[in-house]
């Protein structure tokens, strides 16, 4: 049901989700909150795609960071890890 309700949403740019206070009179909204509270309770476990953007982000934090722990513990060139001891993806200079 939720791989069918996020499809709907990428498809259907003008269907927007919005946050709206509980036990308020809407429409529907209690027993949308049965429904998420089964979810949580008794639904099976599922994963988001995470964006784009974020997995790029992720994995150059990752990789800078596997890099610097590299350049901070290597055997060579420390005379220039003396002078520059962080390691950065921009030119130096």
């Amino acid at each position: 049901m939720v791989r069918e309700i996020e499809s709907l949403l990428l498809s259907h740019k003008h269907i927007h989700q919005r946050w709206l206070k509980a036990h308020v009179g809407y429409l529907g909204n209690e027993y949308a909150g049965q429904l998420a509270e089964e979810a949580i309770t008794k639904g099976d476990p599922f994963l988001l795609p995470k964006p784009l953007p974020y997995l790029k982000s992720e994995i150059k934090s990752a990789t800078l960071s596997i890099w610097q722990d590299n350049w901070d513990n290597g055997e060579t060139g420390r005379s220039t890890h003396d002078i520059v001891p962080r390691v950065s993806n921009k030119p130096v200079g």
